[in-house]
C-alpha cells in the first residue's frame, strides 16, 4: 500500500512559492525593464471642486521683460486643485509702484508728488491718451500655463513689459501682480479667484500691499458676492477692488463719445478712467437714481478709518485735483464762479482745486474740512439725543419727558433746534412717543412737536403733553406696557458745520436746518423707572442697515430698529393701499435696479440683513398682534393680516407671489390673510386660529427656499 504524506496549509504553502521559483528561473529575461511610469494626479480636478482659491508663490522677470508666475490652487479645504487650462487665466495684470512726477501733467502740488500706481501693460487711446489696461489673457496662448499635477503651476507669459515709452520697468521698486482665474467645474458653477502677489524682484523679496486705501470688503458690505450687485467686472473675472487699481491708475484717460438719446454721437469729452474718478462718479450719480444709500459727500462710508491701512486717510491730503473733480464736476457742484456757463464747463484755472483748497486754516475749505469739520451735514450726525426722564401724571393723563441735546460737549439750546411747521402737518422738530406690550407697538405713531417744548433744568428740554391730543391715557393704562420715546429733532448750523441759532425767514421756513439728529430709542415704565434694553425681539440689527447706510436713513438716523418701528408698525396702513409696516416698507426698499436695468440685491438672501436667525417664523409670537395691510373698499375700516403670515406677505404679493392656492393652504393652517391684502378688523377675531406656520416652515427650511431666488427668477 502506497503510503500517504498529509501537508499543513503553510507546507503547501511553502511549497508552492518553491515551485514557481524555479519555474521563473527556467524562464530567462525577455528584456530590459520599462521605464518608470508618471507618478499620477494628485489632489482633485477642477471639475470637482465648488470653490477655488489661488495663491502665487513666486515670481520673475527676464532679460527681455517676460514675467513667469508660480502658484498654486486649492479648495476650501486647501486640498490640491488640478486640472486648470490656459483659457482659464481670465486675467493677469503687472505693475509697479511709482511717482506721479514719473506721468507728464499728473502732479498738482509741486514738491508734493503722490505715490500711484503704473502699469506694465498699457493701452494707446489715440490722441495722446492711454490707460494701463491691456492686461495678458491666457485664450491668447496656447502653451502659457504648465500644470505640475499637484495643485502648482507655473504660468510664463508671451506679453512682454510695455509702457508705451512712458516710464522703465524698476526691480529695485515694489512690483506688483494681480491673477484673475474663471473657470466652471463639471456643474457648470462659475468658479472666480482674484490673487495677487507684491515683491521687490531686486533682491527677490516679497512684499507688503502698497497704497492700501480701502479694504476690498468695505465695498463687499454692499456689493455682496453672490448678489446681482456684486463686484464683478468685465465678464465677471474681477471681483476685488484691488484687481481694479492695476488697470483703472491714476493716469488712464481717453476721449469719449457724447451720445444724443438716438446714439448718435453729438461731441466728445475726456474722460477719465482712474479707479477712483469711476468710483466717485458711479456712487455720486447712484445717490440721486436711489441706488446708493448715503450722501455722495461723505467720504468715509468708503475711506472707513481702519487702523489696518496705512493709506484710510489719504483723502485728506488735498494733494489731487482729479479726484475733487471726479464729484465736483457740473455747475450744481462748484460755486458759481468757478463755471464757465458758455462752454458748459469748469473754467480753466480753477481747475487745480488743491492750489487753493489745501491750507488747514485758510478760506478755502480742503476735503476734510469741507466734508466733514466745517460741514452742517457732517456735523449734525455727531449730534445726540439722550432721554433723561419720564413721569407720568394718571389724575391730569400727563407725560412729562426730559431730554439733553448736545453737540460733542456741548448743550443743544431751544433756539438752535428747527421750529418750522413740517409739510405734513405739525412740526419738523418732534419725539416720537408709543407704547409697547411683548414685542407690539400699540398705536399709529405720534409725533410731539417743538410746540411742546420748553426749557429745562441745567441746559435740558422739557417735552409736557396730555391726554386728547395723543393717546396718553390708551397707553398708558396698557397692561405690562413699556413707555418707548424717541426724537425726529433738527438742529441749526452756520453753514460751516458749528451750531447755531435757527433763522426764520418766510413762511417759518428755516434754511440753515441740518438733517435729522441721531436718536436711539428709550424705554421706561409707567413709573418713571428706566428699562435697560428693548423689550422688543430684534429681528435685524441696526449695524447690519448701518454697513451700507451709515448715517443716512430715509426720514431719521437712529442707532435702533425700534426707532424705525416705532412709527412703522403693525397699526399703520399706507393710506389704505397697502401696510406701512416695517417689514413691509423695508423689503419693498430693497428690490433696487442700477442705472442699466439690473437688479443690485438678491432679493431674498435674509441673512444679509437678519442675521442668523431674525428672520425666524418661530420669533413672532403666537398672541402677537395683527398687522394692516390696507383698507376696506369702503375705506371705512383696516384690513388685518395674521403675524407669522404677515412676515411672508410682506414680500409675498398677490398675484404673482401669493396665488389662491397659497392662501387657501395660509388659512388652512390658522393664518388669517383673506384675498392677500387681510380681512377687514371686524372679522379678524373670529378668522383668528393657532398659526402653524413655524412648524414646517422651520428656519433650514426658509434658507432653502429662498435659496436660488434672484431678480431673473
Amino acid at each position: 500500500m502506497m503510503k500517504r504524506f498529509n501537508f499543513n496549509a503553510a507546507t503547501k504553502a511553502m511549497l508552492g512559492a518553491g515551485l514557481l521559483s524555479l519555474m521563473l528561473a527556467g524562464c530567462g529575461s525577455d528584456g530590459k525593464d520599462g521605464e518608470t511610469g508618471k507618478p499620477g494626479p494628485v489632489g482633485t480636478p477642477i471639475s470637482k471642486v465648488n470653490t477655488l482659491k489661488s495663491k502665487i508663490n513666486s515670481a520673475s522677470v527676464d532679460t527681455n521683460g517676460f514675467l513667469t508666475i508660480n502658484f498654486s490652487l486649492s479648495d476650501a479645504n486647501g486640498a490640491a486643485v488640478f486640472g486648470l487650462k490656459n483659457t482659464d487665466i481670465g486675467a493677469v495684470s503687472f505693475g509697479r509702484v511709482g511717482s506721479e512726477d514719473e506721468i507728464e501733467g499728473l502732479t498738482n502740488v509741486e514738491g508734493q508728488a503722490r505715490e500711484i500706481w503704473l502699469s506694465y501693460f498699457n493701452k494707446d487711446k489715440g490722441d495722446g491718451f492711454y490707460t494701463g489696461s491691456s492686461y495678458f489673457q491666457g485664450k491668447n496662448c496656447e502653451d502659457c500655463l504648465t500644470d505640475n499635477q499637484d495643485g502648482t503651476y507655473t504660468l510664463k507669459l508671451n506679453k512682454a513689459i510695455d509702457t508705451l515709452g512712458k516710464y522703465d520697468y524698476k526691480a529695485d521698486m515694489v512690483n506688483g501682480i494681480y491673477l484673475g482665474i474663471k473657470t466652471a467645474n463639471a456643474a457648470n458653477v462659475n468658479l472666480v479667484n482674484n490673487s495677487f502677489f507684491y515683491w521687490q524682484p531686486s533682491s527677490d523679496t516679497t512684499q507688503a500691499k502698497p497704497k492700501p486705501v480701502i479694504a476690498d470688503e468695505t465695498c463687499q458690505s454692499c456689493h455682496r458676492p453672490g448678489h446681482a450687485g456684486e463686484l464683478a467686472m468685465h465678464g465677471g473675472k474681477h471681483v476685488t477692488l484691488e484687481s481694479c487699481t492695476f488697470c483703472h491708475t491714476d493716469y488712464n484717460s481717453y476721449m469719449k463719445d457724447d451720445k444724443d438719446e438716438n446714439g448718435q454721437v453729438i461731441g466728445s469729452h475726456k474722460f477719465d478712467g482712474s479707479i477712483k474718478a469711476m468710483a466717485h462718479e458711479v456712487h455720486s450719480h447712484a445717490f440721486y437714481n436711489g441706488i446708493f444709500p448715503q450722501s455722495a459727500s461723505n467720504c468715509q462710508t468708503c475711506h472707513q478709518p481702519d487702523e489696518n491701512l496705512a493709506m484710510a486717510d489719504a483723502w485728506k491730503a488735498d494733494l489731487d485735483a482729479a479726484t475733487c473733480l471726479s464729484c465736483h464736476n457740473s455747475q450744481y457742484a462748484v460755486p458759481s464762479w468757478h463755471w464757465d456757463a458758455e462752454n458748459n464747463q469748469i473754467k480753466e484755472d480753477k481747475l487745480n482745486c488743491v492750489s487753493c483748497h489745501s491750507d488747514p486754516d485758510g478760506h478755502a475749505r480742503g476735503a476734510e474740512r469741507a466734508h466733514y469739520s466745517n460741514n452742517d451735514s457732517a456735523q449734525s450726525a455727531k449730534t445726540s439725543v439722550t432721554f433723561n426722564s419720564m413721569t407720568y401724571d394718571e389724575a391730569s393723563k400727563t407725560i412729562k419727558a426730559n431730554m439733553t441735546v448736545k453737540h460733542g460737549d456741548t448743550n443743544v439750546t431751544l433756539a438752535q433746534i428747527d421750529s418750522s411747521p413740517y409739510s405734513h402737518g405739525g412740526f419738523t422738530s418732534a419725539i416720537v412717543f408709543n407704547g409697547v406690550v411683548k414685542d407690539d407697538f400699540l398705536v399709529n405713531y405720534q409725533k410731539v412737536g417743538y410746540d411742546h417744548f420748553s426749557e429745562g433744568a441745567d441746559g435740558s428740554i422739557d417735552v409736557t403733553f396730555s391726554d386728547g391730543d395723543f393717546k396718553v391715557a390708551e397707553v398708558m393704562g396698557t397692561p405690562e406696557v413699556k413707555v418707548a420715546l424717541s426724537s425726529q429733532l433738527h438742529v441749526c448750523f452756520d453753514g460751516k458745520g458749528a451750531v447755531a441759532d435757527c433763522k426764520p425767514v418766510e413762511d417759518g421756513v428755516i434754511p440753515n436746518s441740518g438733517p435729522y439728529v441721531p436718536s436711539d430709542t428709550a424705554y421706561f415704565n409707567v413709573d418713571g423707572s428706566k428699562v435697560d434694553k428693548t423689550p422688543r425681539v430684534q429681528h435685524a440689527e441696526m449695524t447690519a442697515c448701518q454697513q451700507c447706510h451709515t448715517t443716512a436713513i430715509k426720514h431719521r438716523f437712529s442707532n435702533d430698529i425700534d426707532g424705525c418701528a416705532s412709527c412703522h408698525n403693525g397699526t399703520r396702513d399706507k393710506k389704505g393701499d397697502g401696510s406701512s409696516n416695517l417689514a413691509y416698507i423695508v423689503h419693498s426698499k430693497h428690490y433696487l435696479y442700477d442705472s442699466s436695468g439690473s437688479g443690485f440685491f438678491k432679493k431674498t438672501d435674509c441673512q444679509t440683513c437678519h442675521g442668523k436667525d431674525g428672520f425666524s417664523l418661530k420669533k413672532i409670537a403666537a398672541d402677537a398682534a395683527p398687522v394692516a395691510f390696507g383698507k376696506t373698499e369702503d375705506g371705512t375700516e383696516q384690513t388685518l393680516v395674521s403675524p407669522q403670515t404677515a412676515a411672508c406677505a410682506s414680500c409675498h404679493q398677490p398675484p404673482y407671489g401669493l396665488s389662491e392656492t397659497t392662501i387657501n393652504h395660509i388659512v388652512t393652517n390658522g393664518g388669517v390673510i383673506g384675498t392677500g391684502h387681510g380681512v377687514a378688523a371686524s372679522d379678524y377675531d373670529a378668522q383668528k386660529g393657532q398659526e402653524a406656520c413655524s412648524t414646517c416652515h422651520t428656519d433650514s427650511q426658509l434658507l432653502e427656499a429662498h435659496s436660488n431666488w434672484g431678480f431673473s427668477h
